[in-house]
């Protein structure tokens, strides 16, 4: 699956995920992009903007930089 379909899902999808929810829909997305392959850049520019993903991005990559 493309990340360009994958941002356009989840822009339908945002609204109307509950906002104080909007966080951990986030961090799930991420977890399951990264398992599926994904890098962290190219999640980066396809969701540039997108304050949530990134933060949740952010979180995932400070995380696992700790591990190694």
């Amino acid at each position: 699956m493309s990340l360009d379909l994958v941002t356009e899902v989840w822009d339908a999808l945002r609204s109307h995920i509950d906002f104080n929810e909007r966080n951990d829909a986030a961090d799930t997305l991420i977890n399951l992009l990264i398992d599926n392959n994904y890098e962290a850049d190219e999640i980066k520019e396809v969701f540039r903007g997108d304050k949530e993903i990134l933060g949740a991005l952010k979180n995932y990559v400070n995380e696992h930089e700790m591990e190694y």
